[in-house]
């Protein structure tokens, strides 16, 4: 790799990308982009749009050249008036996938994400390789083993231990991620259950 861990972290896609919400429909791309520029150069603007009529749907992603020029979007561009409508800007966030087996590696793009999202000093690029190698089943097995002594010993263990609290950290965003991950591909199960039904009965 060109780079660490610990910079593909800091400089992740998916904190790269703001959503941008409330657009005014009759505002063209050009003024989007302009509104955009005003806190950095962008490297791309998709404006979402229906896939079958072209239609647009009132938001775009923005991806930025790094996650210091998006967070700063987020911050100085969200409530920013365009055409008379205040536009909503936040971080996309990572793209869900369907939900894997849990004791399938949870891959090293899903670590890093992690990496990107713990506060402070930033894990170790071997703790994120190593982690990318484990399960969510495994990991939650680590999360509960070092819970295992209560909420005041784990306190102390990350006091004592150095880098242990960007590991619990960057293991908690994991797990956060592999249970949205199961939520959505539950939700995508329930959609297609309720299709067939309906598909059923008109049959």
């Amino acid at each position: 790799m060109s780079m660490s861990l610990a910079a593909a972290a800091a400089n992740c896609r998916y904190s790269r990308v703001v959503f941008v919400g409330n657009i005014p429909f009759h505002a063209s791309e050009e003024e989007l982009c302009d509104a955009c520029d005003l806190i950095g150069p962008i490297r791309s603007l998709r404006l979402a749009a229906d896939p079958a009529t072209g239609k647009r749907k009132g938001y775009a992603f923005v991806e930025y050249p790094d996650d210091e020029t998006a967070r700063s979007a987020c911050r100085n561009l969200d409530g920013h008036n365009l055409r008379g409508r205040e536009l909503r800007v936040g971080l996309a966030g990572r793209q869900r996938r369907c939900a894997r087996s849990h004791r399938e590696p949870v891959g090293l793009e899903d670590a890093i994400h992690a990496a990107s999202l713990v506060s402070g000093t930033p894990p170790l690029d071997s703790v994120t390789r190593y982690l990318a190698a484990r399960s969510a089943r495994e990991l939650r097995e680590m999360a509960a083993a070092l819970e295992a002594d209560g909420p005041d010993t784990l306190t102390l263990l990350k006091e004592q231990v150095p880098g242990l609290a960007a590991v619990v950290d960057q293991v908690g965003h994991l797990l956060d991620m592999a249970a949205a991950d199961d939520a959505s591909e539950a939700c995508r199960n329930k959609k297609r259950a309720a299709a067939v039904t309906i598909q059923t009965k008109f049959n």
